[in-house]
């Protein structure tokens, strides 16, 4: 269409449903692609936590562990090294109750005498980890599952009154390293070993950490089964943040006022933090694509943590 002035403009054109489709499509790339091409190269370590894996209604459960095992094989795709470190709760605590075993925690570690350790290496080893190796090949990507005895790969320290429960003393890299720099996708699962050989249990919160540290990752993501972390948790005043400082996590955590179950993923994103990582997100799990919301859109989803100072 042409003006008086001799100017030409575009006529809207009405779009079909199908058309719209697709350009609601066009719109996302566009805004992907700056995302994609700053994060190509970058190291993200992800911790997929068992109530991610947890049986939902409708076998909702599969279809969301399926989408996170398809985003992360698109993760590596566009060139993310990706380290899947992962835990199970929930599969530990189903499988040790058929077995007559009680689960106990303190501070939201899991008390780990000898019946519980060989159940954990059961769930961990027989379930959790083969499964989630098999989503992330099925997805397109080469995964490969490891454990933290391998090779030396997570050295523990014990920690007294909690049984065969372990802290990461140190983390060997060469062997991530190796398969990142070969495009494969370590699938970790959380045990280590003492100072003696013994194998222990650790907190799978805290391994995703330490490892996030040890490869100079630029973000660690937790993805759990609640949206964030919130402020007044549990009370009428409670609030999901978006973005939150590692100075005020600190106030939280000596105030007391994050659930058990946050307390080791709050602990593990500040000493992250600390230790030079960039970025930590605390994201839905059960949220379809949460990791590509997070990572590649304007807006992000959950709860974004950072380094800085007396954060909101």
């Amino acid at each position: 269409m042409t003006d008086e002035n001799g100017t030409v403009t575009a006529r809207p054109v009405p779009l079909t449903g199908r058309a719209r489709t697709a350009q609601d499509k066009a719109r996302v790339l566009r805004e992907a692609l700056p995302w994609i091409t700053r994060w190509s190269g970058r190291t993200v370590v992800i911790k997929y936590g068992g109530n991610a894996l947890s049986p939902g209604p409708d076998g909702a459960e599969d279809a969301v562990a399926a989408a996170f095992a398809a985003d992360v094989a698109l993760l590596r795709r566009v060139g993310m090294r990706v380290v899947v470190v992962h835990g199970g709760g929930p599969q530990i605590t189903a499988l040790g109750q058929r077995l007559g075993l009680r689960p106990r925690f303190v501070r939201g570690r899991r008390v780990t005498d000898p019946a519980t350790l060989e159940v954990v290496k059961m769930a961990l080893l027989g379930q959790v980890n083969p499964r989630l190796v098999g989503l992330v090949a099925g997805a397109g990507a080469r995964a490969v599952g490891l454990s933290g005895t391998d090779g030396g790969l997570i050295t523990a320290r014990p920690v007294p009154g909690l049984g065969a429960v372990g802290e990461v003393a140190d983390v060997r890299t060469d062997l991530l390293r190796t398969l990142l720099d070969d495009g494969v996708v370590p699938v970790v699962a959380t045990l280590g070993r003492g100072p003696d050989g013994a194998e222990c249990n650790i907190n799978a919160d805290t391994v995703a950490g330490a490892v996030a540290v040890a490869l100079g990752a630029d973000k660690l993501i937790y993805l759990t089964d609640v949206p964030g972390l919130y402020e007044s948790f549990g009370t009428a005043d409670s609030q999901l943040l978006s973005e939150v400082g590692a100075d005020r996590l600190r106030a939280m955590l000596a105030a007391g006022n994050l659930h058990a179950g946050m307390v080791p993923k709050v602990e593990s994103i500040v000493d992250a933090l600390d230790g030079g990582v960039a970025h930590a997100h605390l994201l839905d799990g059960r949220v379809e694509h949460a990791l590509l919301l997070e990572v590649f859109t304007d807006e992000g989803v959950g709860t974004m943590v950072v380094p800085h100072r007396g954060g909101a």
